[in-house]
């Protein structure tokens, strides 16, 4: 059965007009605005509220009912986001942009640099050193595990 859409675009639920509530159909643009609110950090309860639906929905349609949890779904939009955005900087970059191609050689230094540091931790943890970790980055790691253990607290308190 083919999907038929309305005026606007949408899907139109093939359940309308049955007795109950209208089951959620997820659109491209919802996908789209969850990945956005999951970039500027909102709560999965909190993207519902702005989405209309409710948690278990969120999760159900979004997250692959529970199997994908925020902080790896804020991590893969955000790669996307970066992917979007490189793609669009090489398009301006071939067509002559000077500012395009600077940044673009920008972006990319600091990934080498990103890997190089990476691949310095990787030696110096297998030579059995250990490697100093900077004020930034043991910051940065509280509160990467403090988000998780929040994000813990709302998904095991939704669900009740």
């Amino acid at each position: 059965m083919a999907l038929e859409f309305d005026l606007l675009g949408d899907p139109i639920n093939p359940k309308r007009g049955e007795k109950g509530r209208n089951e959620h159909l997820p659109t491209a643009e919802n996908a789209s605005k969850v990945r956005t609110l999951l970039l500027t950090g909102l709560t999965l309860s909190r993207i519902a509220e702005e989405m209309g639906i409710s948690a278990p929905t969120l999760r159900k349609h979004y997250f692959q009912n529970g199997k994908i949890n925020r902080t790896h779904a804020r991590e893969m939009a955000l790669a996307e986001a970066r992917a979007k955005n490189m793609l669009q900087l090489q398009k301006a970059a071939d067509a002559g942009n000077v500012s395009a191609m600077k940044e673009l050689r920008q972006i990319l230094d600091r990934e080498q640099q990103a890997a190089l540091d990476a691949q310095y931790r990787r030696e110096a943890e297998a030579g059995g050193k250990a490697v100093p970790k900077g004020k930034k980055e043991a910051i940065q790691a509280a509160a990467m595990q403090a988000e998780e253990e929040l994000d813990d607290f709302f998904d095991t308190e939704t669900r009740h």
